[in-house]
């Protein structure tokens, strides 16, 4: 266990004051059509809208919905989308067609050398190639301006070579089986204000449609939005010299393919604000190479759909960890302490509630500094540090998680999971559960918790399998847990209560730290010396024969603990280690055999280190005696 630090961050914005503001926004929306969330409730379900109802291009919302499914922390009334965001077949309307060859003006369209310039709201169709020019958007306060991107290439080495400066919207639409261009040379202005990237909007931005957009953006970021930002549509490649996608209020990404290769991050909302500063994923494929975060957030990251695929700071050897800096631990062996390198990060919320989540991130693959909640889709991810961290409350629903390699697997002040399938490989502890305002020092249990309810667990630690600064609670699930083989941390490991009070839990690990329950727990456990090596199979049998629960070891062990609903007092339990009685017990009480160090935590954890492979192994118990279902198995340790 590592010694516990004190967190001295402080947050300005606390998701329960987001989640309230979120709510009275939504209510104060007149134009969702959606019914209203309840303030009651952090959660809500919604629907997507029909190909009809996106065909029109007027103010009605589309429904918001952009979820299709339950979301988190961000309430639908935020997650609106217009019919205007979404592509639509622009032959049927009147157009202003403009040759970037050769430009002329027309109606709404201001030419100056190689600048030009649309005034007034409609469809532009923009095709051939500006060599060395501007196209500006500076259109009335109210007025909807939407750019179709015909094989047009935009080239410009003095400023921005899109700028929307004034609209209410301005819309980029990319048509079937068309390519565009875009690139810069370095960072324009106008006035004071810096246009930081090559498609630069002061208002609100959508991209949509099937073709494709090449953004090359040299000077600074690929795409920014002042206001919001959303795709609908359309396969995006984006190369930046800094950020590739900025919506300052948000980000919003409901469909299409967006490619980023980042010299900074690679999706960022940056605004502060309690309804701003947020990213959505809720379709589409997002794939990002960053060399500083992959998604950042000022506020909220909400993944409900899709394909997000993160790569940051070169991966998890990309930059070498010991440990969160947090709690006691990551300290960066880079000498720029100034980037942050993380897979996902959110200010005050993280929730995924579906999806397909993959992360190889040098520092936190999964990170906030409030709040994360995982509820559904899949998750797997490497880390240089933790694999997923909250600075307050980690709460697992329900999903599919696999931490391939980190220093701490899952990391928060207050960890609960519910339900599930989560499988840690961790070069530390597993789980692990510090940094409360109110811990006292090594050895003292503060109010932290790690609670199991629910869901299967598997855990390979180096360190300790599960580590608590506070109470350790296991009411249910399936649990099982690999530990360590230094004596100088436990497979299970807490400065406070320790209990076992349903569910059905394995561990094998050394004995030097042994941590068992305490007699306050309301199902019986089973502790017993003896010892195999990695990839030996570790059976538990009842007196009547039958295999209560096996896995194959991934690592040495010295020791083995159970505790399952059908450990009975009296009843004599044997364990077979490949098909060999190690060690029989018989059950005289809540705990039987041998018995752990009481209250007091374990030492150090190993910092840093090659992370173990794989979990578990072998097969699943079922609780009920017979042969047990079998278990997701990964090659051993040796």
């Amino acid at each position: 266990m590592k010694p516990n630090r004190l967190s001295t961050k402080k947050h300005t914005l606390r998701f329960a004051v987001i989640l309230s503001a979120l709510i009275l926004a939504g209510c104060a929306s007149t134009q969702s059509t959606t019914s209203s969330t309840s303030a009651s409730s952090a959660s809500s379900t919604v629907s997507t809208v029909s190909t009809s109802e996106k065909s029109g291009a007027d103010e009605t919302d589309s429904t918001g919905g952009a979820m299709n499914g339950t979301i988190g922390s961000v309430i639908e009334a935020n997650l609106s989308f217009k019919n205007k965001d979404f592509y639509i077949d622009y032959s049927t309307e009147d157009t202003v067609k403009i040759d970037l060859s050769a430009p002329k003006e027309a109606d709404g369209v201001k030419v100056s050398g190689s600048t030009v310039t649309i005034t007034e709201a409609g469809t532009y169709v923009l095709s051939g190639t500006l060599t060395d020019g501007q196209v500006i958007i500076d259109a009335g306060d109210e007025d909807d301006v939407r750019l179709v991107l015909e094989n047009a290439s935009i080239i410009c080495t003095t400023t921005a070579p899109i700028y929307a400066k004034n609209a209410d919207k301005v819309i980029i639409s990319l048509p079937e089986s068309t390519e565009s261009t875009v690139t810069d040379t370095v960072t324009g202005t106008d006035g004071n204000d810096a246009l930081t990237a090559a498609i630069f909007a002061k208002c609100d931005l959508s991209v949509n449609g099937t073709g494709t957009l090449n953004v090359n953006a040299n000077a600074n970021d690929g795409i920014t939005s002042e206001d919001k930002l959303k795709i609908t549509g359309g396969v995006l490649n984006i190369t930046s010299a800094d950020d590739g996608l900025v919506g300052k209020d948000a980000v919003l990404i409901k469909d299409g393919t967006v490619h980023i290769t980042a010299s900074g991050s690679g999706i960022k909302s940056t605004k502060s604000e309690v309804d701003k500063g947020y990213v959505y994923i809720g379709g589409g494929t997002v794939n990002i190479t960053a060399k500083q975060d992959g998604i950042q957030a000022e506020t909220s990251v909400l993944i409900s759909a899709g394909e997000v695929n993160v790569t940051a700071g070169g991966g998890a050897n990309g930059e070498q960890k010991t440990g969160n800096a947090m709690f006691g631990g990551a300290q960066s062996t880079t000498t720029d302490e100034t980037l942050s390198t993380k897979g996902i990060k959110a200010e005050a919320a993280l929730d995924i509630t579906g999806g397909t989540v993959t992360v190889d991130s040098a520092d936190d693959s999964l990170h906030s500094n409030d709040s994360m909640t995982v509820s559904g889709g899949g998750i797997t991810v490497k880390s240089g540090d933790d694999g997923l961290h909250a600075d307050n409350t980690l709460t697992i629903e329900d999903g599919t998680i696999v931490v391939e390699e980190s220093c701490e697997g899952l990391e928060a002040i207050d960890l609960t999971i519910n339900g599930g399938t989560i499988d840690v490989t961790a070069s530390d502890d597993g789980l692990n559960v510090a940094g409360s305002s109110v811990d006292g020092g090594f050895g003292t249990a503060g109010a932290d918790t790690l609670t199991v309810n629910g869901g299967t667990l598997t855990v390979n630690a180096s360190g300790d399998g599960l580590d608590s600064n506070g109470a350790l609670t296991i009411n249910g699930g399936t649990v099982y847990v690999s530990g360590p083989t230094g004596d100088g941390n436990g497979t299970f490991d807490c400065d406070g209560v320790f209990t076992i009070n349903g569910g059905v839990v394995l561990g094998t690990g050394s004995s030097g730290m042994l941590k068992t329950p305490t007699t306050d727990s309301r199902q019986n456990t089973i502790s017993v010396s003896c010892t195999g090596s990695a990839g030996d199979t570790v059976e538990v049998k009842g007196a009547d024969g039958n295999t209560l629960v096996s896995a194959v070891a991934p690592k040495n062990f010295t020791n083995v603990m159970f505790s399952m609903p059908d450990i009975t007092e009296g009843e004599t339990y044997t364990v077979y280690v490949n098909g060999t009685e190690a060690a029989s017990e018989t059950c005289s009480g809540v705990v039987s055999g041998a018995t752990g160090m009481g209250s007091f935590g374990g030492g150090p954890g190993n910092m840093g280190g090659q992370a173990p492979n794989g979990g578990m192994g072998g097969q699943m118990p079922n609780g009920n005696g017979g042969t047990p279902p079998q278990m997701p198995g990964n090659t051993p340790d040796t």
